[in-house]
């Protein structure tokens, strides 16, 4: 394994950003030295933002002692890890190159480790945008939704009102029409009353007519006869004659007839759908 020894260093410095900018802070899950920038995105990047971070001038001594071990060779334990092997993709020291590496393409640790950083530097400033559009798109989405709701509950308290103007009209028309109807039935029961009333009388006369004629023909001597019977022919006569004559509304067909509700017809007294079929496409990022 390779030998870890502590550092005189008292500063810390960005692991993502090198040492152009001090770190102030350290993410225990990544085990990364941060600055405050990189900070910023760590805890608003969704991957990491619910790693432990906490501030370095807040740690243990100890630590503090540990983050500043610095690694020194396997083979050469004297000997600082300071060289990337690109071939063979490994971490050595000076030595490790003259010896077992003299022919293979290597890099500086420092450099190696900035081009690194200057890579995922470029990545995290892709991510970021990414970060702010998103935030963008998730800013107009929760408006959106907010217009959706209100819009809809806007054109449902339409509909309903519609409703209820619909069947107030309707109530009215009704009330209206109810009207007109017992009435016109009002009338017609009156004049069969009157009607009933003058066949009564007649009936009543002509049963009296019928009775006085009866009376005499069956108990009248040939005097009385004779002396009653042409009043009696006369009150037959007059009981015999069409006296009943009262013009009555005729009713061949009802006053009200209910049609057929065309649920098509009905719905445009009520309002417009609209149905669009384009669809735009929304873009996120």
């Amino acid at each position: 394994m390779r030998a870890i020894r502590q550092d005189s260093r008292k500063t810390f410095y960005c692991d993502i950003c090198g040492p152009k900018n001090v770190a102030y802070n350290r993410c225990f899950d990544c085990e990364e030295n941060l600055c405050q920038a990189c900070c910023y995105v760590h805890e608003k990047s969704k991957a990491t933002r619910h790693h432990k971070i906490s501030h370095l001038g807040n740690l243990e001594p100890e630590m503090k002692d540990k983050l500043r071990q610095r690694m020194f060779c396997d083979q050469h334990p004297e000997d600082e890890i300071r060289l990337v092997c690109k071939d063979c993709k490994a971490l050595i020291c000076v030595l490790c190159k003259a010896i077992k590496h003299e022919n293979h393409a290597t890099k500086k640790a420092s450099d190696a480790a900035a081009d690194v950083k200057k890579n995922i530097q470029i990545m995290m400033n892709q991510c970021l945008d990414k970060v702010r559009r998103l935030t963008d798109s998730e800013r107009e989405a929760d408006a959106r939704d907010k217009k959706i709701n209100d819009t809809e509950k806007k054109e449902i308290k339409a509909l309903e009102d519609q409703r209820v103007k619909l069947i107030n009209v309707i109530d009215q028309e009704v009330a209206k029409m109810k009207d007109k109807i017992q009435n016109v039935y009002e009338d017609l029961r009156q004049q069969n009353e009157a009607l009933k009333r003058d066949i009564k009388v007649e009936l009543n006369m002509c049963s009296t007519a019928i009775d006085n004629a009866i009376q005499i023909i069956d108990q009248g001597t040939d005097i009385d006869v004779i002396k009653k019977g042409s009043d009696l022919e006369e009150l037959l006569s007059t009981s015999m004659r069409e006296t009943v004559k009262r013009h009555m509304t005729c009713m061949d067909t009802d006053l009200f007839s209910p049609i057929e509700i065309k649920v098509k017809e009905l719905i445009t007294f009520i309002g417009m759908m609209r149905y669009s079929t384009e669809m735009k496409v929304v873009s996120i990022i």
